[in-house]
């Protein structure tokens, strides 16, 4: 065996098989030894599928924990699951191969279990260009198609085309990015590139939905509403590990984007690094007002790196001065609202904060097809921005 080649752990992704035919052949065998167990309890077995989800993972972890969010959707989203695994550690001196695996979990009910599919599909060596062609014959017809991909998008390589080309809707999560400033830009080309044939979506960006919510209900209230034109600065809080080193401003630069795109912001100066840390900037208010704009990390226990930890957003409306802050209370599930005005506490609550898993994050989205606008728009001011 090459050196770095490591066996597949078939007590979790399942038997092998010698490919497409071989593949199929062994689902319909587990099917039939299910259906007999259930039947041997006095229960049956429904086979369901409502969609499928194409899984990337260049690392077994990420796989792994794919597939085990897979499983605990299979009651609201079952799914003929096709996780794919480009193993970069059996590159080197490994034979170029595809191997397969498959298995039938079940989601246990009162008297009935719900059976999905779940394929882990193995690149070893160098076979990436024939992932694709792998794939095509597993998909169930005539339902949707979600292509997650963990880690970073490479959104000029060619299995990542060829993917994408499958889909309906292009999952990722910008928590995982290395180069989030690049990578988002990126993102940005492939939703211009998609026009309406496959919708784009970010896990960080479904993290934003209370933030995003939250701000919002701010300039609900009539006596606030006016301060929303008049805008002069704007800070997100956003947390790193102890050290500081690594860093990830995706959620923060996001939320700021989404600010922009909403209230027709257009840059001023280019995103750059502050001197005290984070990003420092300033934008242009319609009326060309500026708003200094900042982006600070900070260390927050209970937190992971990256996860906006606060907004504070500032107001000048004739000589008065609102702030309107968000903040995370140390129990990360909740958070404080304030609004102030010339100094003085207006309006202050405690509220939930949800902090979903990736598990309910994934689940959210696959009960969407097409485009979100808003995020679109979002990432196209990001790249004036940037």
């Amino acid at each position: 065996m090459a050196q770095g080649v490591i066996d597949v752990d078939t007590s979790f992704w399942g038997a092998r098989a010698d490919g497409i035919a071989a593949l199929e052949r062994e689902l319909a065998r587990l099917r039939r030894a299910q259906s007999a167990h259930a039947r041997e309890q006095g229960r049956t077995v429904a086979r369901a599928a409502v969609l499928n989800l194409i899984v990337y993972a260049d690392r077994e972890p990420h796989a792994r924990r794919a597939a085990q969010s897979i499983s605990d959707l299979a009651r609201r989203h079952p799914s003929r699951a096709i996780v794919l695994l480009a193993d970069r550690r059996a590159r080197e001196g490994a034979d170029a191969r595809i191997e397969m695996h498959c298995h039938l979990p079940t989601v246990d009910g009162a008297a009935k279990q719900v059976c999905y599919e779940q394929i882990l599909v193995r690149a070893r060596g160098d076979s990436d260009d024939r992932l694709a062609s792998a794939v095509i014959p597993l998909l169930v017809p005539d339902l949707p198609v979600f292509l997650w991909w963990t880690g970073n998008p490479p959104t000029d390589g060619r299995i990542f085309g060829q993917l994408l080309r499958l889909a309906d809707r292009l999952i990722v999560d910008s928590a995982d990015f290395a180069r989030p400033h690049e990578t988002l830009g990126e993102l940005a080309d492939v939703c211009e590139q998609a026009r309406g044939r496959f919708g784009v979506t970010d896990l960080n960006w479904t993290r934003l939905t209370p933030w995003r919510e939250c701000v919002t209900s701010f300039f609900d209230v009539p006596a606030w509403r006016p301060f929303l034109d008049k805008i002069t600065g704007v800070r997100v809080g956003y947390a790193v590990d102890m050290d500081g080193r690594d860093s990830n401003p995706s959620q923060a630069l996001l939320l700021i984007a989404w600010l922009a795109s909403r209230l027709g912001w257009r840059p001023l100066h280019a995103i750059a690094p502050s001197e005290a840390g984070g990003l420092l900037f300033s934008i242009e208010r319609a009326d060309k007002a500026r708003i200094m704009v900042r982006a600070r990390p900070r260390f927050e226990r209970g937190l992971e790196d990256g996860d906006v930890s606060g907004v504070r957003i500032q107001a000048d409306r004739s000589g008065e001065r609102a702030e309107f802050v968000v903040k995370r209370q140390p129990d990360p599930r909740h958070q404080t609202e304030t609004v102030l005005v010339d100094g003085r506490v207006r309006w202050e609550r405690i509220a939930p904060l949800p902090s979903p898993a990736i598990v309910e994050l994934i689940g959210e989205e696959l009960a969407i097809l097409g485009s979100d606008r808003i995020y679109e728009e979002a990432l196209r001011t990001l790249v004036r921005l940037a």
